[in-house]
C-alpha cells in the first residue's frame, strides 16, 4: 500500500473556490474507479505563506503501477483542469509515501554512531 500525497498552495483569492472544487469535482473523480481510496484533505499548519494557504490531499493506492495507470488515465486530466480553472493561483507537488507501516512505523527513528 502506498499513500499518494499532493501538497497544494492556494492563493487567498482562490482558497474557497479551490476547496469547493476539490470536494465537489477532484476527489469524486479521483476515487470513482476505486484505484485511489480513503481521501484525506488537511490544512498544513506549519506553512509560513502569507499570500495563501497550503493543503495536503492524500489517497491510498495498492501499488505504484496502479497509481501510474490512474495518473495517465485520470490524474493528468485533473491537473490540466486545475490549471485552466485556477491558473497561477494554485500550485501543487506530489510525493509517494510508504502506507504499509514499514520500517519507520515500528518505533522512534534511531541514529547509530
Amino acid at each position: 500500500m502506498i499513500v499518494y500525497n499532493t501538497t497544494f498552495h492556494a492563493h487567498n483569492d482562490a482558497v474557497e473556490r479551490f476547496l469547493e472544487w476539490l470536494r465537489a469535482e477532484y476527489i469524486p473523480r479521483a476515487t470513482v474507479d476505486g484505484r485511489l481510496s480513503e481521501p484525506r484533505l488537511t490544512l498544513v499548519l506549519n506553512a509560513e505563506e502569507s499570500d495563501g494557504r497550503n493543503y495536503s490531499l492524500q489517497f491510498r493506492a495498492s501499488d505504484v503501477d496502479t497509481l501510474r495507470a490512474w495518473y495517465e488515465e485520470v490524474g493528468d486530466d485533473l491537473v490540466e483542469e486545475m490549471a485552466k480553472r485556477f491558473g497561477h493561483q494554485v500550485a501543487g507537488f506530489s510525493t509517494l509515501l510508504d502506507g504499509g507501516g514499514g520500517e519507520l512505523a515500528c518505533g522512534p527513528c534511531r541514529q547509530d554512531g
